[in-house]
């Protein structure tokens, strides 16, 4: 499974990410093999996804699944959107959400909006 994870340079909120995690992680199946988050940032959003990713690896190690997290551009995103399974956004109240992010929900990848 392929998550794309972006939000706000103010996104501040570990437990919103967390939630976000949650909702990603639903929708994982038994006989999907990996877990890999990419992130857009903000900075914040960055060291989320990394403690995430190294937190939760002993667990899916135990599930038979590999988890791996990736910094990469819009351009990546847009070039790989046939393979975006899921696509967290999160905001504080007030902001509009990314071009990248609703280039995605027009292309029928799953968007998560999630804002505190």
């Amino acid at each position: 499974m392929m998550v794309v994870v972006q939000g706000t340079k103010e996104f501040s909120d570990y437990n919103v990410f967390l939630r976000a995690m949650a909702v990603a992680l639903t929708n994982l199946s038994a006989d999907d093999p990996y877990f890999y988050v990419y992130t857009l940032g903000g900075k914040n959003i960055n060291e989320f996804v990394f403690e995430f990713c190294n937190l939760s690896e002993r667990n899916m190690k135990a599930r038979k699944k590999k988890i791996k997290y990736y910094t990469v551009p819009n351009s990546w995103v847009e070039e790989n959107m046939h393979d975006i399974n899921y696509f967290a956004y999160l905001y504080t109240p007030g902001q509009t959400i990314s071009k990248i992010a609703q280039t995605a929900k027009n292309a029928g990848v799953e968007l998560g909006l999630f804002q505190y």
